[in-house]
């Protein structure tokens, strides 16, 4: 099996977007952010995940932290 690294992003203006409007961002309508595995084991929420690095993440929210590189998507988190 073939894992794919990205890297994560976690904004709370972002996250409170996503509450506001939802979008893409939902599951049965109803709007969440997602917990995914880091590549050393945590679980971190993310409210972005990227291919490459740099990235438009940064510019777009003020808040951005980058969470470092995910390998796994564990579940949602409402």
């Amino acid at each position: 099996m073939t894992t794919t690294m990205r890297h994560a992003y976690f904004s709370q203006q972002q996250k409170e977007s996503i509450l506001r409007n939802p979008r893409s961002s939902t599951i049965n309508n109803t709007p969440h952010t997602n917990i995914y595995l880091t590549v050393d084991g945590r679980e971190v929420e993310v409210t972005e995940v990227i291919k490459t690095k740099p990235n438009h993440h940064e510019k777009n929210f003020s808040d951005s932290q980058y969470m470092g590189m995910v390998t796994k998507w564990l579940r949602v988190k409402y």
